[in-house]
């Protein structure tokens, strides 16, 4: 089907919002007082406490081996240390598991273990500029922003946990079911799809602050996570995509360990995340003061794992078994299945699998080029911007750009 080439800006939205979806019940509601009595100026000292910390390690010439491997991780993947942060268990959720499917939609995901000799998880250097490792002065910026967040999460959510920043649940061929059109919350929009070459939380945050004069939920976000682990590498000081996320918001406080292994076709829907840092490029600085953090920007999450490092054809333009393709296919359908029964109009979606998951970035394209033109999806979104951020060695851009920036559903 031909694509036809989206306006500067679309007006055509006429959503409709629903009270009745599981995610609408958190999603819209200002950020409840704590149930205990602490303070959020208590948070701003604790936080600087911390820094001060991080601050007068940077003078000592000495750091264990053994604390740089706690701190310092690879790729998603790789060997973890243990996890430094309990997952909450005071948010309620579920999980069904699907039957009856083709066999690749049973099978679990291969276990997500390195190659040790090929990949060496990253220490110190010794000498600047020098070997695979990291600084001294980027391993102490890491662990001051781990440390950071896992503070600020703990107590972000004990300010606003009653507003439902705990709660997750797991969505499912039952809990996300195939789109009716016939529903009374069908919005009947036109859907403009963009490409963008940038940051998942800031184009989501951007999108959020042009706004919408029919769709009052958060901006939902993608986030390509790990399927046996929350938050993958994040405590590690890995960088990948969901790590990304987990350092600039209050994401890891609703991944509860509960819903882990993943299966193929399971996802975690978190309604109310809260960001509260900025991104890399920005120092991860702190969106508001110490007393105002739990007030930062809300967005809607997510979480889905694709299957780690499927068999390719030896040019890696696609995959060996087409079964892959097939569930691939399944899974973006179950993400935009779960946005939309959640009344969710604007999403922020991106390359799943690709980059360390190493799917063929063309086939993905394609694949989700082949799930928006399919009718069930039509008419149920205002805006789906699709943000990627390239390495040096990769065009993803550009592949995505091509087969999809500029449709209109």
């Amino acid at each position: 089907m031909p694509k036809k080439k989206a306006p500067a800006q679309s007006d055509t939205s006429r959503s409709t919002q629903s009270t009745k979806s599981t995610g609408s019940q958190f999603a819209n509601q200002s950020p409840a007082s704590s149930k205990n009595s602490q303070s959020s100026s208590g948070l701003t000292g604790l936080i600087d406490t911390i820094a001060q910390k991080f601050s007068s390690a940077s003078t000592d010439s000495s750091i264990s081996k053994s604390s740089s491997d706690v701190i310092m991780g690879g790729l998603d993947g790789q060997a973890e240390s243990p996890d430094l942060l309990t997952s909450p268990d005071t948010a309620s959720g579920f999980s069904l598991s699907p039957k009856g499917q083709p066999d690749v939609l049973k099978k679990k995901h291969p276990v997500q273990k390195p190659d040790l000799d090929k990949k060496q998880r990253p220490g110190i250097s010794k000498k600047k500029g020098k070997g695979k490792g990291v600084g001294k002065a980027q391993y102490i910026a890491m662990n001051k922003v781990i440390a950071t967040t896992k503070l600020a999460t703990k107590e972000i959510l004990a300010m606003t946990e009653l507003g439902g920043t705990r709660f997750g649940y797991m969505a499912n061929r039952w809990t996300a079911p195939v789109l009716d059109p016939n529903s009374v919350e069908y919005p009947n929009v036109d859907t403009v799809v963009r490409v963008v070459a940038g940051d998942t939380y800031d184009s989501a945050l951007e999108m959020q602050n042009a706004g919408s004069t029919t769709d009052h939920m958060p901006v939902c976000v993608l986030n390509f996570a790990n399927a046996y682990k929350p938050g993958g590498g994040w405590l590690n000081g890995a960088r990948a995509q969901e790590e990304q996320l987990c350092y600039r918001s209050t994401l890891i406080g609703t991944l509860h360990t509960r819903f882990y292994p993943m299966d193929d076709l399971e996802c975690l829907y978190s309604p109310k995340v809260i960001v509260f840092r900025n991104s890399v490029d920005n120092g991860y600085s702190f969106i508001s003061g110490g007393e105002e953090l739990h007030l930062s920007p809300t967005v809607s999450v997510i979480s889905m794992a694709a299957r780690s490092q499927p068999e390719l054809t030896p040019d890696e333009s696609t995959y060996v078994d087409v079964h892959h393709r097939y569930l691939m296919i399944a899974k973006m359908e179950l993400i935009l299945r779960t946005a939309a029964n959640n009344n969710h109009r604007r999403l922020i979606l991106g390359a799943l699998g690709c980059g360390a998951f190493h799917h063929p970035t063309q086939e993905v394209a394609d694949c989700w080029y082949e799930v928006l033109m399919n009718k069930e999806f039509k008419g149920w979104f205002e805006q789906i911007y699709f943000a990627i951020r390239d390495s040096p060695k990769e065009d993803n851009v550009e592949i995505f750009k091509e087969t999809l920036d500029g449709l209109i559903l």
